[in-house]
């Protein structure tokens, strides 16, 4: 996080930061059976689940302002879920305006059915349909999306193949890969550049936030 934070702080981009659950809220929420499906889920669980979350979030951004990013932490639910597409979009542009850089996570909310997971790709699906970015970047523990069965990284893809791919969900709470595959095609499809990177190769993730050739994968319709 440091590394990135640093790299964030280092570029002209205005930046909206995402970050999942890690280590953190995937654990809790998978004990109490919380997913990305609303149901029934204990209230001690909702809490720990969302404890966990906001712990991290804490951290992230004590590392943002270690960095001078000046993170402007907020709930997914307590923004995006609540209000309607433009008042959420001049607040975002607002902030970014007074060099703040809003910060949100994966979090638990009450639903129609009970409690579920908003992760942090389908936050990004929706900050995109809000913002109309110019790109996304997914920072991941890999370099990129690979050839199937293989350590070839796929250079470029495209919504109707991502349509046609065979892919693993994963172990998390949320739909691993696949979900971010999913958000990407959509986001794709509405004209934003999608990168996959590295978020341990700074260089690299670097210059796909700044629009620059990296290694890893690009998604565009």
């Amino acid at each position: 996080m440091s590394a990135l934070s640093e790299e964030i702080a280092s570029c002209d981009e205005k930046v909206i930061v995402v970050h999942g659950g890690g280590s953190y809220g995937h654990v809790v929420a998978r004990q109490h059976g919380i997913n990305s499906n609303p149901g029934p889920a204990p209230a001690s669980g909702v809490a720990q689940t969302r404890g966990a979350m906001y712990e991290l979030n804490r951290l992230v951004c004590k590392t943002m302002m270690e960095f001078k990013l000046n993170p402007y932490p907020f709930s997914p639910f307590d923004a995006i879920s609540r209000a309607g597409k433009e008042p959420v979009a001049q607040w975002l542009r607002g902030l970014l305006k007074e060099n703040l850089t809003p910060v949100t996570f994966g979090d638990v909310g009450l639903s129609p059915g009970g409690f579920k997971v908003i992760s942090g790709d389908l936050i990004m699906q929706e900050l995109a349909k809000i913002l109309s970015p110019e790109r996304c970047v997914f920072a991941l523990d890999v370099d990129g999306v690979y050839e199937e069965n293989s350590r070839v990284i796929i250079p470029e893809l495209t919504p109707s193949k991502i349509k046609r791919m065979s892919v693993q969900s994963g172990g998390d709470a949320t739909g691993g890969m696949k979900l971010k595959l999913e958000a990407a095609a959509r986001i794709a499809t509405g004209g934003t550049k999608v990168s996959f990177v590295s978020g341990y190769r700074r260089n690299e993730f670097s210059k796909a936030l700044r629009g620059l050739e990296f290694y890893g994968t690009v998604v565009r319709s």
